[in-house]
């Protein structure tokens, strides 16, 4: 992976002027991974990254899927060029929350991303290990529950986490 190949992709990525005018007409397929600790009850992992308009927030892993990528190695490859090759994580216990709709427009859905319109099959699982913020991840921090409604969230992924914590993924 180069400098410039944040999400991993190599060469199986699309040029960035036609991925430009496909995101323009039709919905993205990206994923989503909430990375929770082995801790019990457990912490929620977030990256700290830029959002839009020059803010940051606090946001789970994730991002496009590649052509002819499974899924599940969408997100192991996510989880990797975010959290760093050292993490540790059990791909086979790795576990979906539901599917989340992106759109363009704040007042469409719940969740909101000005750079495109996309949809999310969304997962959660445990993970440690090594954990070394890069790509799009300017910090990484694990937090109790009770420390969530009080942060700054990028993409109203705090909707996210209240759909976790609904699930009894903490238990």
């Amino acid at each position: 992976m180069t400098s410039s190949d944040l999400t991993g992709a190599g060469d199986r990525w699309i040029p960035q002027d036609e991925y430009n005018f496909i995101k323009a007409h039709v919905p993205i397929l990206s994923v989503d991974f909430i990375p929770l600790s082995h801790d019990q009850p457990p912490r929620v992992g977030l990256i700290r990254r830029e959002t839009y308009g020059g803010d940051y927030g606090w946001c789970v892993v994730g991002g496009a899927v590649l052509r002819n990528e499974p899924l599940l190695d969408a997100v192991d490859r996510h989880i990797r060029v975010t959290l760093g090759n050292a993490v540790e994580i059990d791909m086979e216990a790795v576990h979906p929350i539901g599917v989340i709709e992106y759109f363009t427009e704040p007042d469409i859905g719940e969740f909101y991303d000005p750079r495109k319109h996309s949809v999310a099959p969304t997962y959660f699982g445990r993970c440690g290990g090594s954990i070394r913020p890069c790509g799009e991840a300017i910090e990484f921090r694990w937090f109790q529950l009770e420390e969530l409604p009080a942060l700054d969230f990028g993409f109203g992924q705090q909707n996210l986490i209240t759909r976790l914590v609904r699930a009894r993924a903490f238990g």
